[in-house]
This record gives C-alpha cells, sequence and structure tokens, in this order.
C-alpha cells in the first residue's frame, strides 16, 4: 500500500511540474521540404531543465532505490517536439507521429525508444498528451544522454485514419522503424542542433513488451546493417498470442476482456483473418466491439459493455473448437505470426514482470525466457521478476531498471 501511496504522489508532483514547463506548439511548428523520405514537421512542444527532470526524479528514492543510480547522468536539458512522418500499412501510405525528446548538450546520442502500453483513447497518445505522467517521465530519461522516442502507433495521433493495428507486429514494426528514419532525417535540421551516434536502445511495457520484442527481432534478423540495436528492455508483455488467447478464451472469467476483443479488431483492421465477430463473440457483445473501440473510450468502459464471464462472452464454437476448427485455422497463422518465439538473441535483453500480474499472465515472461535458457544458457539475457507486483505496480520499477543497465551500456 505505501509503494501506491508513493507512486500517486510522484505522479501528482510529475504533472505539476511539467505544467509549468514551456509549451508553445502554435508557433513552432516546421514543415519539412519534401526532399526527406520519411520527416514531414515537427513541433516543439516542452522545454524542461535539467534541474526540473532532477526534481521529478528525486522524489521517489526512497520507493524505488533505483532511482539514485540515474540521477547522476541527468546533465541535460531536453527539447520535447511531436513528429508526423511517412510509413506505410499493408498497401496504404500513412502520414504517422510521436514524440521526439532531445537533450540540449550539443554532443551526439543514441536513440532510446519507448514503446507505450495499451490505449484505446485517442487523447492519450503520447503525441496528443505530452502532459501525460507517462510520456513526462519517459522524456525525463532524455536528460541522461538519449534521444527518446515515443511512437504513437498506428491508429493514433496523425494517423486516426485507420484502427490500430493492436499487437499486430508487421505493422509495428514498419511504422516504429520509419519514425527511427525520420528522427535520422531531423539531423539534416541546423536549428535542432541534433547529432546522434549508430547506436539504439528499445524499452517498452505492457502491449510495449510486446511490440519492443517484435522490434528486437526483426532488427536482429533484416535490420542489423540499419540499426546498432545496443540493449533492450521488456516488461509484461504477451509475447505469445497463440497462448494468450487461448488462455482467456478457455478461463471461467478475465477481468480485463477489453484486450480480446482489441485483438480481434485490430488483427481484422491489418486484414490478417476476416472472420466475423459472430464467429467468435455472443450478442449482444458481436454488435457492440466496432461502436466501444471508437476512440473515446478506455479500457475500463469497454469492459463495463463486456463480460468477464467468458463463457458468455465467446461463442461456444470459439471456445471450443479455437485450435482445431478450419474456419479459425488463419487466425491462428496470424496470431503466432505475430508472437515472438525464443530465437539465438545477440543483443542483451532484460525481462521483467509482476508476479501477481492478473492481466498479462506472469507465465507470458518466464516461459520466454526458459525457451531462451533452452537454446544457449549463454545467451544475454536477464529476467528479472518483481515479486508482490501486480500489472500496474511493476510497470515504474521495470522502466527505472531498464535504463539504470542502459546507462551502464552507454558508459562502457
Amino acid at each position: 500500500m505505501l509503494r501506491k501511496i508513493y507512486f500517486v504522489v510522484f505522479l501528482l508532483s510529475v504533472t505539476l511540474l511539467f505544467q509549468n514547463c514551456k509549451s508553445n506548439i502554435a508557433d513552432e511548428q516546421v514543415v519539412v521540404p519534401k526532399k526527406d523520405n520519411y520527416l514531414v514537421s515537427y513541433s516543439l512542444v516542452r522545454s524542461v531543465t535539467a534541474t526540473e527532470v532532477k526534481s521529478l526524479f528525486s522524489p521517489v528514492q526512497s520507493v524505488y532505490p533505483d532511482v539514485a543510480d540515474i540521477l547522476p547522468s541527468v546533465s541535460y536539458g531536453v527539447k520535447v517536439y511531436v513528429v508526423n512522418y511517412n510509413t506505410t500499412f499493408g498497401t496504404k501510405k500513412l502520414v504517422a507521429s510521436g514524440v521526439v525528446c532531445i537533450p540540449e548538450g550539443g554532443i551526439s546520442y543514441p536513440i532510446l525508444s519507448f514503446q507505450n502500453g495499451t490505449n484505446t483513447v485517442y487523447t492519450n497518445a503520447p503525441s496528443a498528451n505530452v502532459a501525460n505522467y507517462t510520456v513526462q517521465l519517459i522524456s525525463g530519461f532524455a536528460a541522461t544522454g538519449f534521444v527518446v522516442v515515443i511512437p504513437d502507433y498506428l491508429g493514433f495521433g496523425s494517423s486516426k485514419e485507420v484502427f490500430h493495428p493492436y499487437l499486430h507486429k508487421e505493422s509495428t514494426v514498419t511504422s516504429v522503424l520509419d519514425l527511427f528514419r525520420a528522427v535520422k532525417e531531423m539531423t539534416t535540421k541546423p536549428e535542432l542542433n541534433l547529432k546522434l551516434n549508430a547506436d539504439l536502445y528499445l524499452m517498452g511495457y505492457s502491449q510495449g513488451g510486446l511490440s519492443t520484442l517484435q522490434l528486437h527481432q526483426a532488427i536482429e534478423s533484416q535490420y542489423s546493417t540499419e540499426f546498432n540495436l545496443k540493449a533492450v528492455g521488456c516488461g509484461a508483455g504477451p509475447y505469445n498470442l497463440s497462448q494468450l488467447t487461448d488462455m482467456i478464451v478457455t478461463a471461467s472469467t478475465f477481468s480485463q476482456p477489453y484486450y480480446i476483443a482489441y485483438i480481434m479488431k485490430g488483427f481484422r483492421s491489418a486484414s490478417a483473418f476476416a472472420n466475423q465477430y459472430t464467429d467468435i463473440f455472443n450478442e449482444p457483445y458481436a454488435s457492440r466491439i466496432d461502436g466501444l473501440f471508437n476512440g473515446t473510450y478506455g479500457g475500463g468502459a469497454i469492459n463495463d459493455q463486456l463480460t468477464t464471464n467468458m463463457t458468455q462472452l465467446f461463442t461456444n464454437d470459439f471456445r471450443t473448437t479455437l485450435n482445431s476448427n478450419a474456419k479459425f485455422q488463419v487466425m491462428r497463422d496470424a496470431l503466432a505470426a505475430s508472437s515472438v518465439m525464443a530465437w539465438k538473441i545477440k543483443t542483451p535483453l532484460i525481462l521483467t514482470h509482476g508476479q501477481t500480474d492478473t492481466d498479462v499472465s506472469p507465465l507470458m515472461t518466464s516461459q520466454l525466457y526458459s525457451n531462451l535458457m533452452k537454446l544457449d544458457p549463454a545467451m544475454p539475457v536477464t529476467y528479472i521478476p518483481l515479486p508482490g507486483m501486480d500489472h500496474g505496480m511493476a510497470s515504474a520499477p521495470s522502466l527505472v531498471a531498464f535504463v539504470k543497465r542502459f546507462l551502464v551500456i552507454k558508459g562502457k
């Protein structure tokens, strides 16, 4: 309980701090020339001093002691930009968006990209709400000498014309890598005073844990000559979507039914399968899903219009034949394709998971780690179980652990 109270105080202090920082998006927007392949525009939305960042982190050392190891590295003021960039979604060309946080030291920095957790509300996208406490916390890490990048994901920010392809690997990887390419093009703008070295760090939690591992695997297997990946941190991700879906479908109750509805709608938006909602969900829930995911309802509000009783939520056909019925084969293949199975990892990876997490089972992480160790016990993979922490409580200590490790690697 004490940890929760301190965390609430921390969030309030963050909000008050950043509300007092510079916000001038109206007169700072710059649309770049057509010669750039990815970068479309950038807007300055916040400026934060190193002293203000230290004020952000200092109060919570008694709750998260590892913060003390990060504070000595806080050396730079930070400018926070909203960036629009070109990307693709299948065959469709889109302008997507994200947040880019640039340290003011004037030297070369690596990129640190943070992939956020599950969101269903347009106004909570990072670029739409830079005052959000998570965005503020992550932005503060730029003061330690990283160019911090926070993608909105497709379906949010500038790309609301499409529905968010929730947990879909191909679209996630493409859109996030294109943001990195846009950041590289920002180095040609002298007014930004942005210099990059070749290194890339990745971290994420919940949905972002899976997104980060999807990126990790894709970069090592396909883009290693373009991106010099140095370290990765993944917290509480649903890494095996096939197993996750099966666990939810066969459970008697599940407290977050909007997760599975979001997966089904998101994969349909990516044309990953064509099953109708009525193949999966009983009425009245099947007819509600499109209206519930309209960008205005949060997860709790969506849950209220579904049911935690899985027998009532799913059709009997889906519950009993998901893994055998031919009409669900394409769905099974799509879920497997967006899962991340163990592979011979080259880049240092840190995994974390709260051990009392009932939203995303700790089995997702413990089984992944076990399978990695079976491939090669010498792989650079660390698993940090977080005892007594549920899904929400494990978020902040996971991110602090990741950045602490990244600073050590960066300093070598």
